[in-house]
């Protein structure tokens, strides 16, 4: 997915719970709390840190899986 695809995903994403894959496969769940051309920010509920979009491969909206 390309980093505008990933933009608008985010966009659309914000303030709501997420799981976000990078490229490494590891799972990071939380909140998306800003969105940058460049990546988002996540608040995990202990800490939160910045994901470049071009290690993300995808992001799952949470409540579309469990209903919030």
């Amino acid at each position: 997915m390309s980093s505008k695809n990933l933009y608008h995903k985010a966009c659309e994403c914000y303030r709501k719970p997420v799981e976000v894959v990078d490229y490494y496969g590891k799972r990071h769940r939380g909140v998306i709390t800003d969105v940058t051309p460049r990546g988002v920010y996540l608040d995990t509920g202990n800490s939160g840190f910045f994901i470049p979009f071009f290690a993300i491969v995808s992001f799952v909206l949470l409540s579309s899986l469990f209903f919030f």
